[in-house]
């Protein structure tokens, strides 16, 4: 019994429940503040599955597509019937039911029954997903097991926090995305020819997922380029960034044209809403509910001072490579921030989740390790 229990398999299947208890709650955490935006019509789950939501938030597809997709393959008795038996009275008022708390939700409505729940599982599949790719980019930048273990729970539960002012589900597909993109990216040296070519091709194929998803993708990729640096050429690194950028530009296009008569713009332009917001004071002492409790917001103080600690704590312990890759996400990201983010919206800053993951990661490496070397020291 104890070989069971200490054993390989047990140790991965605990590790899967803690994840998946993990995913539940900061999933949640995220629904109960946003739902899936039902009936706010310019973006509403209704409104995505159908096609019909203002752009640009309609070119975030990959999930209402696979959702639309799988519907699509089943017989429409057998549509009927599931969507009858979600929606039922008996099930709604039951613990079972996602309507529990919504009786107005879309998940009502017979036509996108069936899509929501697909969407809602979906997205907390990504959710649960992202954890593991997570503590394999951890592991990668050297963290001690224990720690790439706690990181990637520590940012999902985070999630929450930054959703303000809008919540989407495609945000945490874009999230596993470019944690798998890093982990493929980064090349390690002297690999044979046919592995680095699969592993490349893969990555071209999480890229076009990663735009299918969010078109934000795009700027991603070219922050991929010190990380592919570790295992090809100069000229070969920014070619594989050119062919990412290619596809993820090729993806967008479709999109967009697809999309082309719906109202909305190509981009939401609001120019420096966010530079006047954080030069207002009291706006970095502002609160939300989140989990149920009125917490500080996503870019508050209270917030910038603890990734200001942890950033101090684990910077250093970052690989070179990686930390240039986070100059470079930097670089990027908050010009697109200040252009194009509503006042005060964190999860607009989304190409840092990465860092923030790896400065946690190796600060809670930096911990444990001065915890084991006190434990050893202290008299016996």
């Amino acid at each position: 019994m104890k070989r069971f229990f200490t054993g390989a398999g047990a140790a991965a299947g605990l590790l899967c429940l803690f994840y998946i208890v993990i995913a539940a709650a900061a999933f949640n955490g995220f629904y109960t503040k946003w739902r899936l935006n039902d009936a706010h019509e310019p973006h509403s789950l209704s409104s995505m599955v159908d096609g019909s939501a203002y752009r640009p938030y309609v070119y975030r597809q990959f999930v209402p597509d696979i959702a639309n997709r799988i519907q699509d393959l089943l017989p429409q008795a057998t549509v009927d019937r599931l969507s009858q038996r979600l929606a039922d009275p008996d099930r709604v008022n039951s613990r079972s039911g996602l309507a529990l708390r919504y009786p107005a939700s879309q998940a009502m409505l017979p036509e996108f029954t069936l899509r929501y729940h697909l969407v809602y599982y979906l997205t907390f599949l990504g959710l649960l997903a992202s954890l593991f790719v997570m503590r394999r980019l951890c592991l990668r930048l050297g963290a001690s097991a224990p720690a790439a273990t706690v990181a990637p729970a520590v940012l999902a539960l985070l999630l929450p926090f930054f959703l303000t002012e809008g919540g989407f589900f495609y945000d945490f597909f874009e999230v596993l995305f470019m944690a798998a993109a890093i982990c493929l990216a980064w090349l390690p040296g002297g690999q044979p020819a046919r592995n680095m070519a699969l592993r490349l091709g893969v990555l071209v194929l999480i890229a076009a997922m990663g735009a299918w998803n969010k078109e934000a993708f795009l700027f991603f990729v070219l922050t991929l380029y010190p990380l592919l640096r570790q295992g090809l050429p100069r000229l070969q690194s920014a070619a594989v960034v050119g062919v990412l950028a290619l596809v993820c530009g090729c993806v967008y296009v479709v999109l967009r044209a697809r999309y082309a008569g719906n109202p909305g713009g190509t981009v939401s332009f609001q120019p420096f809403a966010n530079l006047i917001y954080h030069l207002t004071p009291e706006n970095w002492f502002r609160t939300e509910s989140t989990y149920g409790i009125t917490l500080p917001k996503g870019l508050s103080a209270v917030m910038v001072l603890m990734i200001a600690g942890v950033s101090a704590l684990g910077w250093k312990r970052l690989p070179a490579a990686f930390r240039l890759h986070v100059w470079m996400a930097l670089a990027v990201n908050v010009p697109l921030y200040l252009l194009f983010a509503a006042a005060g919206e964190a999860r607009n800053l989304s190409l840092l989740y990465p860092a923030l993951l790896g400065v946690v990661a190796m600060a809670l490496t930096g911990w444990l390790n001065d915890c084991a070397r006190g434990d050893a020291a202290a008299p016996g």
